[in-house]
């Protein structure tokens, strides 16, 4: 009967991870992985022909490759399109449920249908659902740790090492919790830790299969987001300072505001905000509207409800590995994204998402042996309801609220001008950033073509530009220099036209939504 009901759920999961699979629009991250996918199956190498690399420069972020292997036999077999990217985020995201249910029950054995419970929170949770539809590698990783986690408890010691440094080469906040997991692992297993077994099945591959990757942190560009986006990167403004000392003294500032306590409270307040009702069921990402669905939390409001009682209800209790276990992962959850200078990171506290639905699920095992039927009802029918509103607002208002966050309308401009550019010279606007990706990807341009004049333009340590592809230049058109001129195609953004004061009905609009459109082309005879 559970193997029926998991295979269930698990089903489930994937119907809804792949239902409309092509939304929403693809995003430049997305065509990135896609494209270089293409170009190592056609000629072995990435977009700039370095041979099989395990970091792809991509815009000057330096992303780990591990998607892009991932993604080739798909796009092989489907050619370059969006579903060919996103199906192993679909695939790994649709199998999370069933492997955290076996996790749980390694843990605990008895904990049967606080697993079951757990695997349908997941396999419906808007967290999840929003990351294993689009070709995120957060959601890969939180596959890895999942499944590493119940190989090391398994015993299966190499294969935990294996897939523990998978992580590593697979998303940048991998670096930061595997380590955090492997020890929370250790202290619940501290009599294994000097095993022999543990030593050379476990901790040595684990490290062999790192170094590449300790080396190019400490030698190479890879750590280049992490000097961006690290939180240790922002300093104090000088003119916040002297404000200070203005209104005290030299003595105040180096005893109340200095450095540290800048960087302690900078530190708390992201840390404590992926815990907040406004993160978790009343808004998500406020900042960044393409990382959660609007007017709603990353969890379901019964799912918020049931986690603090579940978690009250499991510290109340006699203390038991599977209840630590949990409540450690909990704590270092938002560890990555506190690091870092966003205020709120659903991205990178993905993997917070497994302690926050299993103590749910704690709580609704509770609130059932309590209420029984009644209790099954009152569920069902706030659940669905709840399912239901996060399904509206994510299919027919999430894109339309931001669309250019969701930058609507580059799929459809970059295919407006593989079908128009006919040796036209073509400007296509960046003010998006990262157009030139979503034109090889739209174009399929031969990988092996592109790789003798790859070339971006990088202004300090973060992401660059490519400013040209043979006829296309990616820059802001100049409209009224080059409506003069002959055989131009123009692709603005509703900003360029806005800006530049052109009468957007000597346009073609590309992309309609919300009473005008993303994109325009303009084409001179």
């Amino acid at each position: 009967m559970n193997k029926k009901l998991i295979i269930l759920i698990t089903a489930i999961a994937l119907i809804v991870r792949l239902i409309y699979a092509n939304y929403p629009p693809l995003l430049w991250d997305e065509a990135s992985l896609g494209y270089n996918a293409y170009s190592i199956l056609k000629t072995g190498r990435d977009e700039y022909g370095q041979f099989l690399p395990y970091i792809f420069k991509s815009f000057g972020d330096y992303k780990p490759g591990f998607y892009v292997y991932l993604a080739v036999p798909f796009v092989a077999v489907l050619g370059l399109n969006p579903l060919a990217v996103r199906l192993p985020s679909i695939i790994l995201g649709s199998l999370i449920p069933l492997i955290f249910y076996l996790l749980i029950l390694r843990l605990n054995p008895k904990s049967n249908r606080i697993a079951l419970l757990s695997a349908i929170i997941l396999a419906l949770n808007p967290w999840n659902i929003h990351y294993s539809r689009g070709a995120w590698e957060t959601n890969v990783l939180l596959f890895e740790l999942v499944l590493a986690c119940y190989l090391y408890l398994k015993p299966r010691y190499f294969l935990s090492a294996l897939v523990f440094g998978l992580t590593f080469y697979t998303y940048q906040g991998g670096k930061i919790m595997s380590p955090l997991l492997i020890l929370i692992i250790f202290a619940i297993n501290y009599r294994q830790i000097f095993s022999r077994q543990n030593l050379l099945k476990f901790v040595l591959p684990l490290f062999i299969f790192s170094l590449p990757i300790f080396y190019g942190l400490l030698f190479n560009s890879d750590s280049n987001r992490l000097q961006v986006f690290g939180l240790w990167s922002y300093h104090q403004p000088i003119t916040e300072v002297n404000q200070i000392i203005h209104e005290s003294s030299l003595l105040d500032y180096q005893l109340f505001h200095n450095g540290f306590i800048f960087f302690s409270r900078n530190f708390f307040v992201r840390y404590f905000n992926h815990f907040s009702p406004k993160f978790l069921a009343f808004e998500g990402d406020w900042q960044i509207g393409r990382q959660s669905a609007p007017y709603i939390g990353v969890l379901l409001f019964p799912t918020y409800i049931f986690f603090f009682v579940g978690l009250f209800t499991s510290l109340s209790q006699k203390k038991s590995v599977i209840t630590l276990f949990f409540f450690l992962w909990l704590i270092v959850g938002p560890l990555p994204a506190a690091l870092t200078l966003d205020i709120i990171q659903p991205v990178r506290t993905l993997p917070l998402t497994i302690p926050l639905i299993y103590f749910a699920a704690v709580g609704i095992s509770y609130f059932l042996d309590h209420w029984r039927w009644l209790g099954v009802i009152a569920l069902f029918i706030s659940y669905t309801t709840c399912f239901y509103y996060y399904s509206d607002l994510y299919y027919n208002h999430m894109v339309k609220v931001k669309p250019d966050h969701w930058l609507y309308g580059y799929q459809q401009a970059a295919n407006f001008v593989v079908s128009h550019q006919n040796g036209k010279q073509v400007t296509f606007s960046d003010f998006y950033g990262q157009p030139y990706i979503y034109y090889l990807f739209a174009s399929k341009y031969d990988p092996a073509k592109y790789q003798l004049q790859s070339h971006l333009t990088v202004s300090g340590l973060d992401t660059g530009k490519v400013e040209k592809i043979d006829n296309i230049t990616f820059t802001t058109p100049d409209f009224k220099s080059l409506s003069q001129k002959s055989n131009q195609l123009m692709i603005l953004t509703y900003d360029d036209s806005i800006r530049q004061g052109i009468n957007l009905n000597i346009l073609t609009p590309l992309s309609p939504i919300n009473g005008h459109s993303s994109f325009y082309a303009y084409e001179t005879n």
